[in-house]
């Protein structure tokens, strides 16, 4: 076995599968054009190898981690020139991740944690950017003239220890703030365009072209086109009472959470998957607009003390059902019945299987039945955001809790019932109800240090608080639990806007939003929020607007879309907002909202917006 230490960078094309979809013999042209022109000269001008190629990716070996800081540097750049007019859903746009690390060599491949961390480090970024390890600041540290922006630790799949993450900040239009090396190139690539005329190649020739490239990638490709990628639809009520249909759709969000916890599998989230509830759908369009192989349905049916599930896996490339079960048992069987449906699944997708991942899946955090349904019925009446449900949703996790004082689910859910009424304005004691939250929070981790909706809640009292640093370090302990967890990227996202650390949320919450494509109006408007404060205006501008959909009357994400019309120059767009905020609260005031930022330029950032908007 040959080892040897080595600088990887690993490339994606960003959106692939849609671009392939919408014209798939115009992007294999393309993208051939830009390898043959401009990324193969570069890879080789930088003195790189290229290890593998990988449909819409790469694999490539730099001897110096110098040249592949730079390498990356001069392709994005090529890229942003060759898109200047091209339009926007039609742009190829490459993310790069780059790691210094020790590799095995086996022929001409290489593998282990050097190259699984450039891979995941590609996954974290965002089109047209270039993510490095900690590894690779220090060899550049000094030595190669470029801005980094510090993102902060993140775990992800299948690394034992957290990644410091930097991104290499915005290249300049001109050039002037990149290293020499990169300036000749780009100079060297200009005269070069000047000088000949591209063209697209024929078909012939991209099809050619890749079938040079392998089938099976080294290192496991990005959640969104990874093998084993499923999507759980609401299981239908065939009970005779629609009262019921709590009862099916807990069945649905715990199969889910079950799944959730295998790392191996990329799930989709449930608030997703129930935008399909009740609807006529096509499984291969499922597939297609979540971007999943896998899709599991099925149904419930409860009668007295029976119950009758009916689950079946379908692979979406074939519509082909890969396995259909009946299970028709005792309703006191329901947790055991869970787990041999997510056991059968995991199975039929060959995932790898933990001793830790079927820990989880099989601790069941109650055995009562009765208190069991407590909770679902209390988690229906959270998810509806309103002053009477919240109430309601208290009444039953208390009734939980009386039947079984262990049940760390029903006190993460109490918790949230209080943290509501702190946020919604719910109480005239709001003091008291954060620290009833916070100390529910805690006695669910007590009871179950794994809990991730204890860990969720107990982040988000921590914000309020704005103790940021311990907020961080709970939202990032759930998703060490629950990798799949669209909630607790979105929550990182919150906690890191809030934070002074807009680039790292913009990460968290594009992640969640790869979870969870119907993400919800909360995250889209810090997304929004996050876009604001990287000056990314008409991006904020876009997302806070789907936020608005979502929840028209949502005073948070009028505001910072107000600021962003401000910073744009749409005055009468700026104005509306601006009165909309008036409208739903007349007694807002720029000043009370930007001390909730840590950072007081930040805060200074989104007053200008809201003062030139009027406000």
């Amino acid at each position: 076995m040959e080892r040897r230490l080595a600088a990887i960078l690993v490339a994606d094309v960003v959106g692939y599968s849609q671009l392939m979809g919408e014209d798939e013999v115009g992007t294999l042209a393309a993208l051939n054009t830009h390898r043959k022109e401009l990324i193969d000269p570069e890879i080789a001008r930088h003195t790189g190898r290229i290890v593998k190629l990988m449909g819409d990716g790469a694999l490539v070996e730099f001897a110096s981690v110098i040249d592949a800081v730079q390498c990356a540097i001069t392709i994005q750049h090529g890229m942003r020139e060759r898109n200047a007019d091209v339009p926007e859903n039609r742009r190829i746009e490459f993310r790069i991740g780059i790691n210094v690390g020790d590799v095995i060599v086996e022929n001409e491949d290489i593998y282990g944690d050097g190259v699984n961390i450039a891979a995941r480090l590609e996954t974290l970024a965002g089109p047209g950017d270039i993510l490095i390890s900690r590894s690779a600041r220090d060899q550049i540290r000094d030595k190669l003239d470029v801005s980094l922006e510090d993102l902060g630790e993140h775990e992800v799949k299948n690394i034992a220890r957290p990644i410091r993450v930097f991104r290499v900040l915005q290249i300049l239009d001109d050039g002037s703030s990149l290293p020499l090396k990169v300036r000749q190139s780009i100079f060297r690539r200009r005269f070069a365009l000047i000088m000949t005329s591209t063209a697209f190649l024929a078909v012939a020739s991209a099809v050619a072209w890749l079938g040079l490239w392998v089938p099976e990638p080294v290192f496991e490709a990005s959640p969104l086109s990874a093998k084993s990628s499923i999507a759980v639809l609401p299981f239908m009520n065939l009970s005779k009472d629609p009262e019921q249909e709590y009862f099916s759709d807990g069945i649905t969000n715990d199969i889910i959470t079950d799944l959730s916890k295998f790392r191996d599998l990329f799930v989709i989230a449930s608030n997703s998957t129930f935008a399909y509830k009740g609807k006529p759908v096509n499984i291969q369009q499922v597939g297609r607009e979540l971007a999943v192989r896998y899709v599991l349905e099925g149904s419930v049916q409860r009668s007295g003390e029976r119950v009758r599930i009916n689950a079946q896996l379908i692979d979406v490339d074939t519509a082909r059902h890969l396995w259909a079960e009946r299970y028709d048992e005792a309703i006191d069987d329901i947790f055991d019945l869970q787990d041999r449906i997510t056991k059968r699944i995991v199975r039929t997708l060959t995932v790898r299987l933990t001793d830790i991942e079927l820990d989880r899946v099989s601790a069941k955090a109650t055995r009562d039945l009765e208190a069991y349904d407590y909770v679902l019925r209390g988690r229906e009446h959270l998810m509806r955001f309103g002053e009477t449900d919240n109430f309601e949703a208290r009444v039953m996790f208390r009734k939980a809790i009386d039947l079984d004082a262990s049940y760390a689910d029903a006190y993460a859910g109490l918790g949230w019932t209080y943290l509501n009424t702190f946020l919604f304005g719910w109480t005239d004691a709001p003091k008291e109800a954060l620290e009833r939250s916070q100390k529910l929070a805690q006695q669910t981790l007590a009871i179950n240090d794994s809990s991730v909706d204890g860990h969720r809640l107990l982040g988000r009292v921590y914000l309020n608080r704005h103790q940021h640093d311990l907020a961080l370090i709970e939202v990032e302990r759930a998703i060490a639990l629950n990798p799949n967890d669209a909630q607790s990227y979105a929550e990182q996202g919150v906690i890191l806007v809030w934070s002074g650390r807009a680039d790292g949320a913009i990460i968290s919450l594009e992640t969640a939003l790869r979870f969870d494509p119907k993400s919800n109006a909360v995250s889209l408007a810090h997304l929004g929020l996050a876009y604001y404060l990287k000056m990314r205006y008409a991006g904020a501008a876009i997302s806070l607007e789907r936020s608005i959909v979502q929840s028209p009357d949502f005073q948070f994400a009028h505001e910072v879309l107000a600021a962003a019309y401000g910073q744009l120059g749409r005055a009468s767009e700026a104005s509306r907002e601006a009165n909309t905020v008036r409208r739903i609260n007349p007694f807002f005031e720029v000043d009370e909202y930007g001390r909730q930022f840590r950072d007081p330029q930040d805060a200074a950032h989104i007053i200008v917006g809201l003062r030139k908007a009027g406000l």
